[in-house]
């Protein structure tokens, strides 16, 4: 995957996420871990979306947890991407099905 296209995948989820954080506000789903855990990963999906890649004090501090993406011990998008679209689309699913049931 290029560069570019990593870009628009990161923009792409972080517009979902940005819709299921605005969806728990609205309907007070979930709790403030659950609200700041998506608003944090919004705003790292824009980092990485604006800039190409994290800022390096966010890798440095990270304590190791976040990478730079041409680490080796990085999962390959071809693997995590599609796997990522499943969950995504499952609870888009169970969300209409919750809308419908109601």
């Amino acid at each position: 995957m290029t560069g570019t296209n990593k870009r628009i995948a990161s923009g792409m989820l972080s517009l979902v996420l940005l819709s299921m954080l605005g969806w728990c506000v609205v309907a007070r789903v979930g709790d403030l871990r659950t609200w700041v855990a998506l608003g944090l990963g919004v705003t790292l999906g824009w980092l990485y979306t604006a800039f190409g890649r994290l800022p390096g004090w966010i890798v440095e501090n990270s304590g190791g947890s976040i990478s730079d993406d041409d680490d080796p011990s990085n999962v390959s998008a071809r693997v995590y991407l599609p796997i990522l679209l499943g969950v995504i689309l499952v609870a888009f699913a169970a969300f209409v099905g919750a809308l419908l049931f109601m």
